[in-house]
């Protein structure tokens, strides 16, 4: 899939995920926290294509992207390998959850830093690699994450949020590229071969269901236009009690 259509699914999956007509009551979270969320998983269903320092997102914000970009590319076998795997998965989330510890209690509430600073970067990566600002420097980018790090920090809601936003946006991503006719090595480092031959499974231990056929084509643009009008409905109805919750903390 290409980039645009990985942010449009992570940020439908997350605000899928998140409402209150989610089957898991866990994830029923207030309406600024589901907005906040979208914005941070589209940026983290972009991350897997970090492997790939050629990919707008490893460009975003440089040079600290390129850095990241060469680093994973290296550690994860090149493009659409370990980073398109159940273990680029949890290896991303891991790495949330430890960043995102840090947490300060100030007259009585809760305010968590290190989501804020992930919150800021996933956003801001986001928007340059989406080409949602300017195309040249990188200042409007930065401050877009310092407004996004303060959101972060202040609605920070526990420890869980960004390390599941980085999962759903990671899985979202996995799953798009699955969808088309070349498939994700899902039990990376592992390369089975089938036990019987079949076309979802291919004999370099490739999994896909091409649904959307080739990257970039028309069943893509389709698939992508519904989940982005989802997504659209979604944010709508969310802003103004987003807005009046953000207020009320500020």
């Amino acid at each position: 899939m290409m980039g645009p259509s990985h942010a449009a699914t992570g940020a439908a999956a997350w605000l899928a995920l998140t409402g209150w007509h989610s089957p898991v009551e866990a994830l029923h979270l207030p309406a600024e926290l589901q907005l906040l969320g979208a914005l941070t998983t589209a940026g983290a269903a972009l991350i897997s294509d970090w492997d790939h320092p050629r990919a707008s997102v490893a460009h975003a914000l440089p040079p600290v992207t390129g850095w990241i970009s060469r680093g994973v590319s290296a550690a994860s076998g090149g493009h659409r390998q370990g980073t398109h795997s159940l273990l680029g998965i949890a290896a991303f989330t891991a790495l949330a959850v430890v960043a995102a510890i840090p947490q300060v209690s100030l007259a009585g509430h809760t305010y968590a830093p290190g989501q804020g600073i992930i919150a800021a970067f996933l956003v801001a990566t986001a928007a340059k690699a989406l080409r949602l600002l300017p195309r040249r420097g990188v200042v409007s980018a930065w401050a877009l994450g310092a407004v996004v790090a303060v959101l972060g920090t202040v609605l920070g809601d526990g420890l869980w949020w960004i390390p599941a936003s980085v999962a759903i946006g990671v899985s979202a991503h996995i799953l798009g590229d699955a969808l088309t006719a070349v498939g994700v090595p899902l039990l990376w480092p592992l390369r089975p071969a089938p036990p019987v031959r079949t076309p979802l499974w291919s004999s370099s231990g490739r999994f896909s269901l091409p649904l959307l056929g080739a990257t970039g084509s028309w069943r893509e643009w389709l698939f992508v236009s519904v989940l982005t009008a989802f997504t659209v409905v979604r944010a709508v109805h969310l802003v103004p009690p987003a807005s009046r919750s953000v207020a009320a903390l500020l």
